[in-house]
């Protein structure tokens, strides 16, 4: 992201919330909700393989994202709601904010 550039994403409300310019310390992250993913996946009797097939990426990207090791991308968040149209995002994510060290929130 260029110097001084400001980053805004659309939250599931219709929101818009600034996420952070180059910089700052604030760590923003979308992680799974990976119970229910998991939970979802055995319902519809779909393989972790299947659904990285379908949503268009890697299957060991999909196990990373399932066993923690990454956070979701752009392309798995995209996959997800694009093709599976009963799934809003969330049921599927979760959007978490870190304060730099020694910050409190109000």
């Amino acid at each position: 992201m260029p110097k001084g550039k400001k980053c805004f994403i659309l939250l599931p409300e219709g929101n818009y919330q600034k996420v952070i310019k180059r910089g700052d310390n604030m760590k923003n992250s979308i992680k799974v909700k990976v119970d229910f993913l998991n939970e979802y996946l055995k319902n519809n009797n779909l393989s972790e393989s299947e659904f990285a097939k379908t949503i268009g990426v890697a299957h060991s990207t999909v196990n990373r994202v399932i066993n923690g090791k990454r956070n979701p991308g752009g392309k798995f968040i995209t996959g997800v709601l694009s093709n599976y149209s009963d799934l809003k995002f969330e049921q599927v994510f979760t959007y978490i904010i870190e304060l730099p060290k020694g910050n409190k929130t109000a």
